[in-house]
């Protein structure tokens, strides 16, 4: 019988979600800068949106992308352990 897999580590996950939201709201304050040099009037409701969706996705492709890693290694299957080479084939498909 194989062992359980270990669980998941939700620390990382939460911060690789902050580290994400911090990104997402860093793009928005830039794009926020570019709109501002801009002719274009936006309104203040509209950037706040702006800013609440950038942080929101940002948070949430972190943890996504934490999770799937962590779940990866903890993976028994030989498949997601084999070494791919820069020619993007594993060495059993030569």
């Amino acid at each position: 019988m194989p062992c359980p897999p270990e669980p998941l580590q939700g620390r990382r996950i939460v911060l690789a979600g902050l580290v994400g939201a911090v990104l997402g709201l860093s793009v928005s304050l830039f794009l926020q800068a570019i709109v501002a040099h801009t002719p274009v009037t936006v309104s203040s409701s509209a950037l706040v949106w702006f800013r609440i969706l950038l942080g929101s996705f940002g948070s949430l492709g972190g943890m996504a992308i934490e999770t799937v890693r962590q779940l990866q290694v903890t993976n028994p299957d030989p498949a997601y352990h084999r070494k791919v080479y820069r020619t993007g084939r594993s060495r059993d498909r030569i």
